[in-house]
């Protein structure tokens, strides 16, 4: 849902006769389904043509709900439709553009009538037996002719200070990088780098303009978003040009600091997995990351954090293939895994670590039951992700592996028909010029050649070897057009 902020006043003359406003709102059990790390919240209310919105809060992880004690006026029609959105956002203070709506739903004015109202939100395909998303709205009437309005509804609007133009394009952007992140399509991210590129332009200012920092942490996080898709472009450094600038003017005590540093250490991480393992990237992740001060312990950003520092470990872990590390290792992931998530954006991941330390452990110590349990918790990290999203290729390089290798031992071709089923998805992730790409293609060479020893004399057995001979077939011609 996209909202255009009004200026100023939003209320008509007729509304000075309303009997009733908001004085309270709480947001109950909405610690679900976030594709990125919320810092805030907030609730747009809407009627009559008039919108105002809640001030943009933060929210503690051993607490599902926010509270706001802004103060509405509601609409004095009877049948008027008043509409509740509530909201993530991924900057606090100031905020450009919208973040991104949660939860949406109505109601009639004349239901909104002293006391307190519960509005219910809709969980969609994300439905569990969970109490589900809710706002717990308080209403009071008017102790004189004063008109009250939201105490953070103007304040958070850009549109005073800022130039249209600006902040229509970070709108357009915005929109832009939410659709890339509900179906992973690469024209939406390229779409939102063009946009924030746009407002980039306009962004014609001095140091100290307010929504400087705000600029460049958009533009950053969409040329990184686009950089895993395409990791041969330039996006990388540029996005982590963006965040060092965007980080100098989000001073220690800024509160949108944090977040600043969870974008810096995941883009370093990025670049530490993909280029080599240096060991420099590697060593500020570590710093920035465990800078005690910048994180509060119950925040989103210090769960993500620590889940940046889990990463690394792996990475360092696996690259020294020391038993004794890998047995503490998956002893800790295991740990970790167990422990219920409070949102989607941190299990998958979590789970294609514990594999990827099994999947090493194995390699190391040869016991299957690694092997097999590494196969079983990646198909697990691999049904929470979407089937166009760039971080399934790190879940499916590890189970292809493990795949193959109980091939290798089972002289079971249904694993062969599966690693050809997981090669066709990773091509599908990987444009021409993927770094990648080449390895995918080798290992298919790779087992064109150990399928030949393995069926050897057995082929002329055609009965009991037709499956057999199909999945050669077609890992054949699969191998075929990717090359051509």
């Amino acid at each position: 849902m996209h909202c255009d902020y009004t200026h100023g006043p939003v209320f008509l003359e007729s509304l000075e006769k309303s009997d009733n406003h908001l004085v309270g709102i709480r947001a109950q059990n909405i610690l679900s389904g976030f594709k990125r790390v919320p810092v805030g919240f907030y609730v747009l209310i809407q009627f009559g043509g008039n919108q105002r919105r809640t001030q943009n809060k933060s929210i503690r992880l051993n607490n599902s709900g926010v509270e706001w004690e802004d103060k509405i006026l509601l609409s004095p029609k009877a049948f008027d439709t008043v509409q509740f959105t509530l909201y993530a956002s991924f900057e606090l203070e100031p905020m450009l553009g919208s973040g991104e709506a949660l939860y949406t739903s109505q109601c009639r004015s004349e239901e909104l009538v002293g006391g307190t109202h519960l509005i219910t939100f809709s969980q969609g395909e994300s439905a569990t037996s969970a109490p589900g998303p809710s706002l717990l709205i308080t209403l009071g009437q008017r102790y004189s002719d004063h008109v009250v309005v939201a105490s953070g509804g103007d304040d958070s609007n850009p549109m005073s200070e800022a130039s249209s133009v600006l902040v229509h394009e970070t709108d357009l952007g915005q929109t832009a990088l939410l659709r890339y992140y509900k179906q992973y399509h690469i024209e939406d991210i390229q779409e939102a780098v063009q946009y924030f590129e746009n407002a980039y332009a306009q962004h014609e200012c001095p140091l100290n303009y307010p929504y400087r920092a705000a600029v460049l942490v958009n533009l950053a996080e969409a040329k990184f978003m686009r950089c895993r898709t395409d990791p041969t472009s330039a996006n990388l450094e540029d996005s982590i040009s963006l965040y060092r600038r965007a980080l100098e003017l989000r001073r220690p005590g800024h509160p949108d600091r944090p977040a600043t540093v969870l974008q810096l250490a995941q883009a370093l991480l990025f670049r530490y997995e993909k280029q080599g393992c240096n060991e420099a990237d590697a060593d500020e992740v570590n710093k920035l990351m465990s800078a005690s001060h910048v994180f509060s312990e119950d925040s989103y950003e210090r769960q993500a954090a620590d889940l940046v520092l889990e990463t690394l470990e792996r990475c360092r872990t696996v690259n020294s293939g020391s038993l004794a590390e890998l047995d503490t290792l998956v002893r800790k992931l295991e740990l970790g895994a167990k422990v219920p998530s409070n949102g989607y954006f941190n299990a998958p991941q979590r789970l294609i670590n514990l594999s990827t330390a099994l999947w090493r452990r194995y390699e190391e110590r040869g016991e299957l039951s690694d092997l097999n349990r590494s196969s079983e918790i990646s198909k697990q990290a691999l049904q929470l992700l979407h089937c166009r999203d760039p971080d399934r290729l790190s879940g499916l390089k590890t189970l292809h592996s493990v795949l193959w290798r109980l091939f290798e031992i089972h002289a079971d071709f249904s694993y062969l028909g599966e690693l050809i089923g997981i090669k066709e998805e990773a091509l599908q992730l990987m444009p021409e010029g993927h770094p990648e790409r080449l390895y995918w293609v080798t290992n298919l060479n790779s087992h064109r050649a150990k399928m030949l020893e393995s069926l050897g004399d057995k082929a002329f057995v055609t009965r009991k070897y037709d499956e057999a001979i199909a999945f050669y077939s077609r890992a054949i011609v699969v191998l075929q057009s990717s090359t051509s």
